[in-house]
């Protein structure tokens, strides 16, 4: 690579890359949902072969490992969801991935690919066992069914072909140029390899991606793997095959042409094709709900018993779908439908999420569906992405690919299972999402919720971050522009001024325009009547709180992000005491954070408090991270407040700052500014100085609530 400049594309899409050669520390479990039931290593002469074993029951379904510019975490949208139905195998090829980069290319034949396969499976255990083969890897899975019948129950071929020998001489310089590339220009080879892997627009997430699959590895090792592949050919083998077959293969792959499917379909006796019309060559990837539904349905690993309920008798059910990223979208959806309950009192809710907010949940008597213990946290993913009060809302999104798609896998699941008259989703982008890109499968009425619209680059100077966010809401521009009639009604829970003023991206939209053309307004939505917390001595007295003590409350939201902000909190707390002795601060530390301070007369700390805004509604003055539902309800209940937006968080730095701005209410100050000292200064005249907020409406949820209501009876085409 000496000397040749990398593609502009690596700088514009995949972003800062690891040294070459190296698998990255982040990847070194392939999946971020699941961890291994098994994992292990299998020798064959000295070269070790890493495989995984997912899931604990169900028949057995592996992965042949296919050409080495990719390995297994190739597979994070399919295998997680997969492993709940199956005991799913993935192994990294030799030369890439956990698996050992022997030297030479006498190391690299397909007959050894084949070999290393056959031992992972007999090392896992897999007697019966359904076989995908993903491109080249449709030659090993071919060759195996062939040599040993009796062990394989199915096999898919997923864009793949059954012979490499180049006859035609089209063929033979294609692959005399593509060898001379890997040789000559490695990251060049690269970028053409991912750009022509993943051609189906708006690819940006699969091309990083890949780009860094491939840079696990190196040009010799992937030079002496390609030829490995080369001059074989088990036509044979596939005319052999007797077990069920399915052939997948998109009409736009532009790394292996249709007809090599097509030709695997004719060659396999009684093979079934599935033409995926406008598809590339890697389904797993760009249509994993696709390939999941049609590997699940065509391997037969459904549930050996299943009930039907005629239409008239099944009861009227909504599902609240509700972001678990903090309490504020579930205490606002419960609001909602408790409202929706007065409209249509024989209406049985349910919900579908995960904790903090099941947890809320349950404390309020509500029914988590029992199918949510399957489903991925959201929450331990944005936590996981955060750093010192630090946390690219963008990155975080983008990379929650593997998440969206075992939780609306699940989702499906539900759906396809049991009825539901309507499903509200708020910030639902998982089933949104994967609705407009399966738009079949929707089945009931679907009503989506958000409290912003459009992702924003937080520094215009980032090229590559404003062409991600711009690529990602022209995505969802398109979609809908494409089905507007997917979402039955889209609810925006504010008003026009909280919308930006800005475009989505170069030559898209503005936001505020698109919005109004899009969505419906229903006012903020608060969980509460501030009426009925306006007594602020009955609160402190039902809440333990002295009327002689000033009392400050400091909360992080129901995510593990805020720790530090806490922890710089209490450090400015002595020099607060020391001006105020009779303030009593409470640091909430929230669901899922562990905090140990040292001790501070005056200072103490809750791990949880349920309903905190009943807190703050009779608190002196509240120190908060910046997330909008916990600034609002201080707003609304006229509670002096500071808020430290996490950094690179555009929803809370742009999104939400505008919106407390017009309720008068844009209190932020920076984190990185916010020493101890300062922040006792700021904070002691914030809990002095007079409140001028706007008020806040108090009927939001109502009128969410008679929106959706709305969409439940399904009249208004009569008016």
């Amino acid at each position: 690579m000496e000397g040749k400049a990398l593609p502009e594309r690596f700088r514009q899409i995949a972003g800062p890359l690891p040294d070459p050669g190296t698998l990255a520390p982040e990847a070194r479990r392939p999946y971020e949902s699941i961890a291994p039931v098994r994992e292990g290593f299998f020798d064959n002469d000295g070269v070790k072969i890493w495989y995984g074993v997912w899931g604990e029951r169900g028949p057995w379904l592996a992965f042949a490992p296919s050409f080495q510019m990719v390995h297994s975490q190739m597979l994070k949208g399919v295998v997680p969801w997969l492993s709940q139905h199956f005991r799913v195998i993935t192994t990294d090829g030799r030369g890439n991935g956990r698996s050992d980069r022997p030297v030479g290319q006498q190391a690299y034949d397909f007959g050894l690919y084949y070999r290393d396969f056959v031992g992972v499976l007999d090392a896992a255990g897999a007697d019966r066992v359904a076989l995908v083969g993903i491109s080249a890897a449709a030659m090993t899975v071919l060759r195996l069914a062939a040599e040993q019948p009796a062990r394989v129950t199915h096999l898919i071929a997923c864009g793949g072909f059954a012979e490499t020998l180049a006859a035609d001489p089209q063929i033979a310089d294609r692959v005399r140029t593509e060898a001379a590339g890997i040789r000559d220009d490695w990251p060049g080879y690269v970028d053409g390899f991912m750009s022509r892997l993943f051609n189906e627009p708006h690819s940006t997430k699969a091309y990083e991606d890949g780009v860094r699959y491939a840079w696990a590895s190196d040009a010799d090792t992937i030079g002496w793997a390609f030829r490995g592949w080369r001059g074989h050919d088990v036509r044979e083998h596939a005319r052999r095959v007797t077990c069920p077959t399915l052939v997948i293969h998109g009409d736009a792959d532009l790394r292996v042409p249709w007809k090599k499917g097509e030709a695997i379909h004719e060659l396999v006796p009684g093979s079934r094709m599935l033409t995926v019309e406008g598809g590339g060559h890697v389904q797993a990837v760009r249509d994993p709900v696709m390939f999941s539904s049609a590997v699940c349905d065509f391997v037969g690993a459904g549930p050996a018993r299943r009930t039907w309920v005629r239409g008239m008798a099944r009861p009227r059910r909504a599902l609240f779908v509700s972001s678990p990223i903090g309490l504020g979208h579930v205490q606002r959806d419960l609001a909602i439908a408790r409202e929706l309950r007065k409209l249509q009192p024989d209406l049985q809710v349910d919900w579908f999420t995960v904790d903090p907010a099941a947890g809320y949940l349950e404390r309020e008597g509500e029914r988590v569906h029992p199918i949510c213990g399957r489903l991925a946290n959201e929450s331990r993913h944005f936590e996981h992405v955060a750093g010192e009060h630090d946390l690219s809302a963008f990155f975080a999104l983008r990379s929650m690919d593997e998440i969206m798609a075992r939780n609306f896998m699940v989702f499906l699941e539900l759906m396809r299972s049991e009825h539901f008259d309507i499903v509200v989703g708020d910030e639902a982008w998982d089933v949104d999402y994967h609705y407009h890109e399966n738009p079949e499968l929707k089945r009931q009425p679907f009503v989506f919720l958000t409290d912003f619209v459009g992702c924003l680059p937080m520094d215009a100077d980032d090229e590559r971050e404003s062409f991600l966010c711009a690529d990602r809401n022209a995505d969802d521009i398109e979609h809908v522009e494409r089905y507007p009639y997917l979402r039955d009604a889209a609810l925006f829970v504010g008003n026009p001024d909280d919308v930006p003023d800005r475009p989505f991206g170069p030559e898209l939209p503005g936001i505020r325009e698109w919005t109004d053309r899009n969505f419906c307004y229903c006012g903020y939505a608060l969980p509460f009547d501030p009426a009925s917390l306006a007594d602020t001595d009955r609160l402190r007295a039902r809440h333990g709180y002295r009327r002689d003590e000033r009392i400050a409350i400091a909360s992080v939201g129901g995510t593990a992000v805020g720790g530090h902000l806490l922890r710089r909190i209490a450090d400015a707390f002595p020099r607060m005491k020391r001006e105020l002795p009779e303030l009593r601060m409470i640091l909430v530390a929230g669901p899922r954070l562990a905090v140990e301070l040292p001790p501070h007369d005056g200072l103490e700390i809750r791990p949880y408090v349920h309903n905190l805004y009943e807190h703050l509604a009779c608190c002196d003055l509240a120190l908060v991270q910046g997330g909008l539902s916990t600034c609002m309800e201080l707003v609304a209940t006229r509670r002096p407040f500071l808020s430290f937006p996490l950094q690179r968080h555009f929803e809370q730095c742009i999104h939400v700052r505008q919106r407390l701005a017009n309720y008068g209410a844009d209190n932020a100050v920076d984190y990185r500014d916010a020493t101890p000292a300062l922040l006792a200064d700021r904070a002691l005249a914030a809990m002095h100085a007079p409140v001028r907020y706007r008020p806040v409406e108090s009927d939001g949820a109502a009128r969410a609530a008679l929106r959706i209501a709305r969409v439940l009876e399904n009249r208004d085409w009569a008016r």
